[in-house]
């Protein structure tokens, strides 16, 4: 469906889930930019369209930086009063920050524990030569990401503070999915 999406693309199967789906979309001009970065307020989009779209219960904003009306603001609203997302620890989401693989992994890991998922499995990253760069936060949800294959790695890196693109969180979510079955 992409003119810049080829059919020997190692990502085109993801590509082709997430569309058929409806949780991704293009950027426009008939793109889907594979190896443009996807943003916080993407991702958590894209999430919310994994659990159907439910309503946020409302009440305040849960961040300072997300306003209401904002085309992500209800998915941010529901991800945040599901435990899905938790923020900056300042009152901050920053929704158009570019998500890193952590962070995915992160939303992930607390996106099952929302839908009542096992997600104890628990891998070795310290296989991994920059296994010290993941942070603290995201320690637990990395390990878990690695022991069920979402995370996988290239040149012995996970490069977990490294911003994904496009065609990584497809191929990610495709992964996913294919793991709740």
């Amino acid at each position: 469906a992409f003119t810049d999406v080829g059919r020997n693309a190692w990502y085109h199967d993801a590509v082709d889930m997430m569309l058929e789906r409806g949780y991704m979309e293009g950027v426009g001009a008939g793109r889907f930019d594979a190896d443009g970065t996807l943003s916080r307020a993407q991702l958590v989009t894209i999430l919310h369209r994994m659990a159907g779209s439910p309503a946020p219960k409302g009440g305040a904003e849960p961040f300072a930086d997300v306003e209401a009306g904002l085309w992500y603001a209800d998915a941010v609203a529901w991800a945040a009063e599901n435990g899905v997302v938790a923020g900056d620890g300042r009152g901050s989401f920053r929704p158009e920050g570019a998500i890193t693989r952590e962070q995915i992994a992160v939303m992930l890991h607390r996106y099952c524990a929302y839908f009542g998922h096992d997600a104890a499995a628990r891998a070795d990253v310290t296989t991994f030569r920059d296994h010290d760069s993941i942070s603290s936060f995201a320690s637990d949800s990395v390990s878990w990401a690695v022991a069920i294959g979402l995370l996988q790695g290239s040149d012995s890196r996970l490069s977990p503070t490294n911003s994904a693109t496009r065609c990584e969180v497809a191929t990610m979510l495709q992964r996913f999915d294919q793991w709740l079955v």
